[in-house]
């Protein structure tokens, strides 16, 4: 069974998230009718998607896990492909290579087509918003999981609060005590929200001063390749009732315990493959 993690919470009444969600839901039950759709929230200030995530997850009873931030979604062919990757081993899989956060105008047109109907994202749209997608290797938008993978790194470290650094710290842990994450070579949308800024340029939620994750994302950081001190970190904050210990998986391979490229880096340097860059 696949179970649809998305966390959500609107910053009130007339929160643009509210109408990009009514939108997004209804695209991914013509995307994966077969899912189990699991909301989950968080009450804390400032709003914690680790905390969303993992209420979600405690809702679910798949065996596959499929996590997406509540304005995001990927189409049918690619999440497919993303869970059968992720069926075959227990390691985290970014379905998508390309990632398109649409401006304003082109998501309120998106969101006047059909949600069931055929993809209404153009060419137009993909390149006026070019460049803006954050990387692969940030761990955002929409994954692929095994509920016992995603057990096995406790979940999302529900101590990173506000915006930055908890998706990327997420891969770091699955990469570390997982083995590599496998990237396969589809597209990721997103529609368009306010993305408040400190004085500094830093992305930030409601009522987050920003940047106060970051001690908390240079441990995991610090921990890459190092499955005996993920699985510490990882411990601190096990989800309640999961099926498996936190610890490395079975299936991890020694020679996967590389360093991590930062979220901006190119993944390799080598041509891509076709379909996936790792096999």
């Amino acid at each position: 069974m696949i179970s649809l993690l998305v966390p959500f919470r609107a910053n009130g009444p007339r929160d643009q998230r509210i109408k990009s969600w009514a939108w997004i839901e209804k695209r991914w039950r013509a995307v994966l009718p077969e899912a189990e759709l699991c909301v989950g929230t968080d009450t804390g200030e400032p709003f914690s998607k680790c905390v969303a995530v993992n209420d979600a997850y405690a809702q679910s009873s798949g065996d596959m896990l499929v996590i997406a931030d509540a304005d995001s979604w990927v189409e049918r062919e690619v999440i497919e492909k993303g869970l059968m990757i992720a069926a075959h081993k227990e390691h985290l899989v970014v379905p998508w290579w390309k990632a398109h956060r649409l401006r304003k105008s082109d998501s309120q047109a998106v969101m006047k087509h059909d949600p069931a109907g055929p993809n209404p994202v153009t060419a137009e749209m993909r390149k006026a918003c070019e460049g803006e997608g954050p990387s692969p290797a940030s761990a955002a938008m929409v994954l692929c999981i095994q509920r016992r993978a995603f057990e096995r790194v406790g979940g999302m470290d529900p101590r990173f609060r506000g915006w930055g650094s908890e998706d990327v710290s997420f891969g770091l842990a699955t990469w570390t005590l997982l083995g590599r994450n496998e990237y396969s070579m589809g597209e990721a949308f997103a529609l368009y929200h306010p993305q408040p800024k400190n004085d500094d340029g830093f992305r930030v939620w409601k009522n987050d001063a920003g940047m106060e994750n970051i001690p908390l994302y240079n441990r995991y950081a610090q921990a890459q390749g190092r499955p005996d001190l993920m699985t510490a970190i990882c411990s601190e904050h096990p989800l309640p009732s999961a099926s498996v210990p936190v610890g490395a998986a079975p299936t991890l391979d020694p020679a996967d315990l590389v360093v991590m490229p930062q979220r901006d880096e190119v993944l390799v340097t080598a041509p891509i493959a076709r379909e996936t860059m790792f096999g």
